[in-house]
């Protein structure tokens, strides 16, 4: 970075830069700040083997395809007549964060563990 400067004594996660005279530290902290996006420790979620489970988006949506694509997530949610507006929350949820936050292309594989997670929308908001 152009203006990027070294700080003795400045913390692993942080960025320093120099503007004018002054010194601006950019860290964790800012960052939370600025996007409010949360950050720390990852849920267990993502190291739990997955396993299909009836009655989910997955399952009731995409027959519980392993190979399902954001392309295919994004055309059911476009076309889909869905059971209940939750559903349609966390199909939305998902294709945000793989499309927006996670900035996948189309032809990636959807997350199982996010499937799996969104489905519990009290834990995903947790996540989040």
């Amino acid at each position: 970075m152009a203006r990027e400067i070294r700080v003795e004594g400045a913390g692993e996660y942080e960025l320093w830069f120099g503007i004018g005279r002054s010194k601006i530290k950019f860290s964790k902290l800012e960052f939370y700040l600025v996007v409010g996006l949360k950050f720390g420790c990852l849920s267990n979620i993502i190291n739990e083997e997955y396993e299909p489970v009836d009655d989910r988006i997955h399952e009731r949506y995409f027959n519980n395809n392993p190979d399902l694509l954001v392309k295919a997530l994004h055309e059911a949610f476009m076309k889909v007549e869905f059971k209940n507006k939750k559903d349609a929350l966390k199909m939305a949820l998902v294709l945000f964060v793989e499309s927006i936050l996670m900035g996948q292309d189309y032809r990636h594989k959807v997350s199982r563990w996010l499937l799996r997670l969104v489905d519990d929308l009290r834990a995903f908001n947790r996540f989040s």
